[in-house]
């Protein structure tokens, strides 16, 4: 699966991707940076529009199809429209910890997913601090309210990183910044 990943990454195509033991539908998007067996996904809403960055495990993927079987469509879409992205995050995909740590740095919140342990379930917050082995992340729940204790989430049960959506921006959009006080940077 890395050799076809790589290939989208390069050719700079729209591409399908089937995740099906966590996901139904396919996700569309550009691969725009791969790690060892870590990958990020800029992702294609069903609207057309680019909806933020995904950190995926490789190992998670069953298919990709390069190119997506619309692509000129989604690409000729998403330039009339003016959707650009100028460069990729930097986002440190040598393990889950620097991914957390570095797609942390890149937004106010960040979701994440334990799709093994909660299929459908995410927590979604601004990361407090980040360890070897766990994640301490100050959640917003679906009302942009804010919890008033931290989750504390194993790093072991990551899945998935979304960072830089529209739901995402939503929610700060409503519910403010994070209001306890934590410093801004999680090293």
């Amino acid at each position: 699966m890395r050799e076809r990943l790589e290939e989208a990454m390069g050719d700079g195509r729209v591409i399908s991707l089937d995740r099906s033991a966590f996901e139904h539908d396919d996700e569309i998007g550009y691969v725009v940076a791969m790690g060892t067996d870590l990958f990020v996904l800029l992702r294609v809403a069903d609207n057309i529009r680019f909806d933020g960055f995904s950190v995926l495990r490789i190992a998670d993927v069953n298919d990709v199809e390069v190119p997506h079987e619309h692509d000129e469509f989604v690409e000729s879409a998403l330039r009339l429209r003016g959707e650009t992205v100028d460069e990729p995050p930097e986002i440190d995909l040598n393990d889950w910890m620097t991914a957390v740590r570095s797609a942390g740095r890149l937004g106010e919140v960040i979701t994440l997913h334990s799709e093994e342990r909660d299929a459908g379930i995410c927590q979604i917050g601004h990361i407090r601090s980040v360890n070897d082995e766990n994640v301490t992340l100050v959640e917003i729940d679906p009302d942009a309210d804010w919890y008033e204790e931290p989750t504390t989430i194993a790093i072991a049960d990551l899945t998935r990183i979304d960072v830089g959506g529209s739901y995402e921006e939503a929610l700060v959009l409503v519910g403010g910044s994070c209001p306890i006080p934590i410093l801004r940077s999680v090293d």
